[in-house]
C-alpha cells in the first residue's frame, strides 16, 4: 500500500512537471492580454441613456472584442459622486457612483485617473471614487490626497507575472496637480519621473505608463509627447498609453515597445461633431517580452451609436485604418504598417532621439 501510494506520488509530479515544460515551450501559454481605450466619461446625456437601457448597454456590439483579456484599461475622465462643488471651469464632469457597474459589467479593470477632470469636484470626490473603485477591485493610478498618494504605482500579479502601472497628467489647470500637502493629479516633473519609471521595472515584468497629454482634436503628437515617451521607455516602460485629444493620434514602435500617442473616445458624455472614429488596442505580451498588437477601429459618433460604440465594416473601415497606418508611418520613419484585418507590423530600432524636456 505505501510502496502504491509512493508511485502515486511520483506520477503527480512527473505530470506536472511535463505540464510546466509544456507550458514553457508554448508562448501562448504565458502571454499576457491587454485591452486599451481611450475616453471614458459616464456623465452627461449617458446617464440618461443608461437608466433606460440598462449598463451593459454601451458594450452590446464589443462583446467579441472584449473577451479573453487580462487588463482591460481606460482613462476614466471623470470623478463618482453625488455632492462637492465645481470647479470653475469651461466643463466640469461628475458621474452617479451607481454607474461603476458599467466599469464592473464590462470587466475593466484598470484605469488612470490622471487627467484635467478627475478633480472636477474635489478632493471628496476623488476620495469616493478612489472608494469605491477599490471596493470593485478596479486598479488605478495617477491620482491621489497628496503627491506621493498619486505618484503611487499599481503593482499586481497576472499568470505569475508582475505587472506595474503608472499615470500621469500634464494638463491644465494647475490647480488640479498634486502637491506634498494637496489632493490632485500627478505631473511628471523630471526630478521623479524617470526615477519612478525605472524603480518600477526593477521589480516588475510588465511596466504600463499612462500619460493625459497633447492638444484637444488634434491628430498628431507634439514634440514634447515623443520626447517623453521616449524617455519612459529608455528608463523601463513597456507600452505607453496615451490620451486627452479626443482623436485618435499615430502609433510608433521604439525599441520594441508600444506607443499609442492618443487612443481617442471610448464611450464619452458628447455629442461632438469632430469626434467620430476611435480605436480599441488589443496588445498580447508573449513570455520573452515580445509585443504584438492589433488596432480594432471603432465608431464613437454619438449621434449615430448613442453612447454605444460599433466596429468600424466595410470602406469605412479601411480608409481608417489607411489613415492611421499613413500617421504612425511619419512618427516612425515610414517603417510602420497595418495589415487589412489590423495587425500592427514593423518595429524599427533606427529613430533619432529627440533632445530637450518636459
Amino acid at each position: 500500500m505505501g510502496r502504491n501510494i509512493k508511485l502515486y506520488a511520483l506520477l503527480i509530479l512527473l505530470l506536472v512537471w511535463i505540464n510546466s515544460g509544456a507550458a514553457r515551450n508554448n508562448p501562448a501559454a504565458d502571454t499576457l492580454k491587454l485591452l486599451a481605450t481611450g475616453d471614458t466619461m459616464l456623465g452627461s446625456w449617458v446617464g440618461d441613456v443608461l437608466a433606460d437601457s440598462g449598463m451593459s448597454y454601451p458594450f452590446q456590439h464589443l462583446q467579441a472584442v472584449l473577451t479573453d483579456t487580462d487588463i482591460f484599461f481606460t482613462n476614466l475622465e471623470a470623478p463618482f459622486g453625488v455632492g462637492g462643488q465645481a470647479f470653475p471651469k469651461q466643463y466640469t464632469f461628475q458621474v452617479d457612483p451607481s454607474l461603476v457597474a458599467v466599469l464592473t459589467g464590462a470587466g475593466i479593470n484598470l484605469v488612470s485617473l490622471g487627467n484635467n477632470h478627475i478633480m472636477d469636484f474635489g478632493a471628496a470626490s476623488l476620495q469616493e471614487t478612489v472608494a469605491l473603485l477599490d471596493q470593485h477591485g478596479i486598479r488605478y493610478a495617477g491620482a491621489g490626497m497628496n503627491l506621493t498618494e498619486a505618484r503611487r504605482a499599481a503593482v499586481w500579479e497576472v499568470n505569475g507575472r508582475t505587472i506595474g502601472f503608472l499615470s500621469y497628467s500634464l494638463t491644465f489647470p494647475r490647480e488640479f496637480w498634486a502637491t506634498d500637502s494637496s489632493a490632485g493629479t500627478s505631473f511628471p516633473y523630471q526630478e521623479f519621473v524617470f526615477k519612478d519609471v525605472a524603480r518600477l521595472s526593477r521589480v516588475c515584468d510588465v511596466v504600463i505608463v499612462s500619460c493625459h497629454w497633447g492638444q484637444e482634436l488634434r491628430e498628431t503628437p507634439k514634440d514634447y509627447q515623443v520626447l517623453l515617451a521616449h524617455q519612459l521607455i529608455d528608463k523601463g516602460a513597456d507600452i505607453i498609453l496615451g490620451h486627452h485629444p479626443h482623436v485618435v493620434q499615430g502609433l510608433e514602435w521604439y525599441k520594441g515597445k508600444l506607443i499609442a500617442y492618443s487612443l481617442g473616445n471610448f464611450i464619452f458624455g458628447s455629442y461632438s461633431e469632430r469626434v467620430k472614429e476611435s480605436i480599441i488596442l488589443k496588445i498580447n505580451i508573449a513570455s520573452d517580452d515580445t509585443i504584438n498588437a492589433e488596432v480594432i477601429p471603432i465608431n464613437v459618433y454619438n449621434k449615430a451609436v448613442n453612447f454605444s460604440p460599433k466596429p468600424l465594416q466595410g470602406k469605412k473601415r479601411g480608409e481608417f485604418l489607411q489613415h492611421l497606418e499613413r500617421l504612425s508611418s511619419e512618427l516612425s520613419g515610414g517603417a510602420f504598417g497595418i495589415t487589412k484585418d489590423g495587425r500592427i507590423i514593423g518595429k524599427p530600432t533606427n529613430q533619432k532621439p529627440l533632445t530637450g524636456g518636459i
